[in-house]
């Protein structure tokens, strides 16, 4: 079973998806400056057994970071966009409203079946949606 959340519900947790996302992408990013470091060190030396340590670190915060996610219901779908979805229902029909990195608020949703591209999330749906 899933959370499924009203459009209060999602947009008030926005800010912290924000900054766990930003987290998440800093640690990718320097992740990967590290395993290029890694490439360029001599096997087995201080300096390549260090940054693997550093690498692993970095790996354990992402994956606490995508579980903290998980824990408040959000489904993370790319990482680099910063794209998730917040499943909800729109009638009787569940659907995912989806916000982007960068993003004010939810604009959009999408279907789980049928025509799954992202939509706009206008006046007449929103009022479709549940209210806290």
């Amino acid at each position: 079973m899933y959370k499924l959340f009203t459009l209060e519900e999602a947009t008030r947790l926005i800010p912290l998806v924000d900054e766990t996302l930003g987290d998440m992408q800093k640690a990718i990013n320097d992740m990967l400056r590290l395993r290029q470091n890694l490439a360029g060190a001599r096997t087995n030396s201080l300096q390549a057994r260090n940054t693997a340590q550093e690498i692993s670190f970095l790996l354990g915060v992402i994956h606490q970071d995508k579980a903290q996610l998980d824990r408040l219901g959000v489904h993370l779908k790319d990482i680099e966009a910063g794209l998730v979805d917040f499943p909800s229902k729109l009638g009787a029909e569940v659907v995912c409203l989806t916000w982007e990195k960068g993003q004010q608020a939810i604009t959009r949703f999408h279907r789980l079946s049928g025509n799954t591209e992202p939509q706009p999330l206008t006046e007449t749906k929103t009022a479709r949606l549940p209210s806290a």
